[in-house]
């Protein structure tokens, strides 16, 4: 169940056993919450560094230009326009 806060404290309210045990609670699905994250980001972290590594010759870093003035044709089997760099991506 997701954090109930209590938005609408007057300077002579009195603190109850039920707002600290919903702050407590608050407190633990926090807690909870950022655990399962952790794991999470840990574990895309593991499958990013799988993936990198099976590129060959940090591929991810070379970069290939061509302004194709000399080919005659082209058939793209995989690739998109990337507007933002006005290039071709295959």
């Amino acid at each position: 169940m997701p954090y109930d806060p209590k938005l609408d404290w007057k300077p002579d309210d009195d603190v109850t056993e039920a707002d600290i045990n919903r702050w407590e609670k608050g407190i633990a699905d926090a807690h909870v919450q950022l655990a399962a994250l952790s794991a999470d980001v840990s574990n895309l972290k593991i499958r990013m560094n799988t993936l990198e590594s099976i590129l060959p010759e940090n591929f991810l870093y070379n970069k290939f230009d061509d302004d194709l003035a000399t080919v005659d044709s082209i058939i793209v089997i995989r690739g998109y326009f990337n507007e933002a760099q006005t290039r071709l991506e295959v």
